[in-house]
């Protein structure tokens, strides 16, 4: 029975910078908390307080603080353990965040890996390893590389007799301790390495349908068990909270790894000439079409972050990242053109990602329930 996981689990370097560096105080207390733990419950309760409170991106705030998100906890003993094991783990946490976002409950997915040697442990070619491995446990890949691409999916029903069911795809994000007091700060998370797949879209479209649905209880009189709703009622109104993610992103030793751009003085140059948004005043005179940042945002697992540097490398330069997957609809998103055009793109190279196609992992497609076998067995049809 293969163990690559514990092989490498055993052979995670410490990161000779840490003892310097230390940890940020909300990460010693979260992992003091995680370290503590005795059920997988109590450390779902400490990450998601952690999440909801430091946590730069607003989607994973709110989505933390509403309780829509669903959580496999890997401890130490599980990373010692076969790799059939681990990955039956993340299978079946993985089939009930499917169920679950089906019916509307949850949007998000969180798979930690935690101990104290992982917090420990410095981003190298090991830990790189050790979380290809983990991902690939995930997706049921046979190679995950690092610098790309890769999805999963996720789905939503509209209640009634035609089960209209909705599909997006689902950016699949690596974050680690190791980041904190690092240039890549955002992308930390107590306790070890994790990876973090949310659905902007899903989260939208089912707090509508939970709005909906509530609105439909209160008129016949009836009661259900009720829905997280949110305020993010549209992809326009998710691009405001795009932007102030953005803009609010760690100062970290290099500065801010990402930052809002202003406008440009002939906004016939944009891809959309007016913002779709109304955004509050501090944001007016911010870029609402793209952004800039030192990492791709949607890459999987960025080499450089398996590098010992505290400071941003030399050769990390910026690069201009994309807001109109959130509202462009025109003839140049074929995602758009088509409800059935989106295509998975797991396994891209991040050059090649276009607008076009980073908008399929917010708009929806329609699919047929009895198409997708994994969804099949996350509601017991299979």
């Amino acid at each position: 029975m293969t163990h690559r996981i514990a092989e490498l689990y055993r052979s995670l370097n410490t990161d000779p910078e840490r003892p310097s560096l230390g940890f940020s105080p909300d990460m010693e207390e979260a992992q003091r908390k995680l370290f503590e733990a005795t059920s997988d419950q109590s450390a779902e309760a400490t990450l998601s307080e952690w999440i909801n409170r430091f946590q730069p991106c607003l989607f994973g705030r709110l989505s933390a603080k509403l309780g829509r998100i669903e959580y496999c906890i890997l401890r130490e003993d599980d990373l010692v353990g076969s790799d059939q094991a681990i990955a039956d783990k993340i299978q079946a946490a993985r089939l009930h965040w499917m169920r679950a976002a089906f019916e509307g409950r949850k949007s998000g997915f969180i798979i930690l890996s935690f101990s104290r040697r992982l917090a420990d442990a410095s981003p190298d070619s090991v830990m790189r390893e050790f979380a290809q491995r983990l991902c690939s446990l995930y997706l049921l890949e046979d190679e995950i590389r690092t610098d790309v691409i890769y999805t999963d999916a996720t789905y939503l029903e509209k209640p009634g007799v035609d089960r209209m069911t909705w599909k997006w795809l689902v950016g699949v994000n690596f974050f680690s301790a190791s980041a904190d007091q690092r240039w890549w700060q955002d992308h930390r998370i107590p306790g070890g390495i994790g990876f973090s797949m949310n659905s902007v879209g899903h989260l939208v479209k089912s707090g509508i349908l939970a709005r909906a649905l509530q609105q439909f209880d209160e008129l016949l009189g009836a009661s259900s068990e009720p829905l997280a709703t949110t305020k993010i009622d549209s992809l326009e109104k998710a691009l405001e909270f795009a932007m102030r993610t953005i803009w609010g992103a760690s100062t970290a030793v290099s500065g801010k790894a990402t930052e809002l751009l202003p406008l440009p003085h002939d906004l016939a140059m944009l891809p959309v000439s007016k913002c779709p948004a109304e955004l509050p005043r501090f944001l007016v005179e911010k870029n609402y079409c793209t952004y800039q940042g030192y990492y791709h945002t949607d890459v999987t697992l960025p080499s450089d972050y398996f590098l010992p540097d505290v400071k941003r490398p030399q050769h990390v330069k910026p690069i201009e990242l994309d807001f109109t997957y959130l509202f462009r609809r025109d003839i140049d998103n074929p995602a758009f053109k088509s409800m059935g055009e989106g295509s998975r793109i797991r396994g891209e190279q991040p050059a090649a990602l276009a607008p076009q196609q980073k908008v399929r992992t917010a708009e929806m497609e329609e699919v047929a329930v009895d198409s997708v076998p994994r969804l099949m067995q996350a509601l017991g049809l299979k």
